[in-house]
């Protein structure tokens, strides 16, 4: 697995996950360590790539990929499947397939195919940015910071 980022951002992630005692795959130029941490996994959280990610898939994660579709565990991708361009979706087939998909602030183009559990995580975008970039996203209910979009919709979502 890569080495662990230098920035300050991600020592305190890492801090983060000590704290609360979530097991860090240590680096490492195989798999085995992330093989054997998913025999005791019951779920993945991928958040691999952001959202700016563009192809080709390299090197640890042409790897990495195809291990956790095989392990057949349930996946929940944050704001885009790893391994999807953000504007394209899977048109390579060779991104994720996860199960639930939390979209931030608004869906991304490139999701539009996307046929999991989607949900929008995030109150963030004031309506007038709402409305001048003619996002049209759906209501919260409540004080909610997390609606579910089955009922939404698709094409009627956009970023």
């Amino acid at each position: 697995m890569p080495k662990p980022g230098s920035k300050e951002i991600y020592k305190r992630l890492e801090r983060q996950c000590v704290n609360m005692e979530i097991p860090i795959i240590p680096p490492s130029n195989g798999v085995e360590d992330l093989q054997n941490a998913l025999q005791s996994s019951d779920v993945i959280l991928d958040a691999i790539f952001g959202f700016s990610f563009k192809p080709p898939i390299r090197a640890p994660f042409d790897k990495v990929l195809p291990l956790l579709t095989k392990s057949r565990l349930p996946i929940v991708s944050v704001d885009i499947p790893s391994g999807w361009d953000v504007e394209k979706g899977n048109d390579l087939g060779v991104g994720l397939k996860p199960d639930v998909l939390v979209s931030l602030t608004a869906p991304k183009e490139g999701v539009k195919d996307f046929t999991g559990r989607h949900f929008l995580g995030g109150r963030f975008v004031p309506k007038s940015l709402e409305e001048k970039f003619e996002l049209n996203l759906p209501p919260y209910p409540g004080a909610d910071q997390i609606v579910e979009l089955d009922s939404y919709p698709k094409q009627d979502l956009q970023l």
